[in-house]
């Protein structure tokens, strides 16, 4: 699992990629032609020790239930979340990034990839 760094793909993810919200998760998607999956994991708050802990726990959950689906796809995507996600629990957490990740379409990425 590779991470974004440089600037310009953040842009085209924010000005090109599909925004879905579920709860405190707001995720930002962009397929690409090739490559492999890129995730980044935004934590927002006042106090960096709650930004991180709240990437942690997205970074944790992806890793576990969502990364041997998606781990073959040429997909960038951001979850971002702020501290509110610290009060829900880790199962409620989980269930959020489905239902976001959900909303991506899985077929519809491997649809596009495979037109490309």
């Amino acid at each position: 699992m590779e991470g974004l760094s440089k600037k310009k793909d953040f842009s085209r993810l924010f000005s090109q990629g599909k925004r879905v919200k579920a709860n405190n998760i707001k995720l930002w998607s962009l397929p690409q032609e090739e490559g492999s999956l890129r995730v980044v994991f935004v934590g927002r708050g006042k106090r960096a020790v709650d930004r991180n802990r709240v990437r942690r726990r997205l970074r944790e959950a992806f890793r576990i239930y969502y990364y041997p689906q998606w781990k073959d796809e040429a997909i960038d995507l951001l979850f971002m979340s702020n501290e509110k996600s610290l009060r829900v629990s880790f199962e409620d957490l989980v269930k959020d990034m489905g239902k976001a990740l959900e909303e991506v379409n899985f077929d519809e990425v491997k649809r596009e990839s495979e037109a490309e």
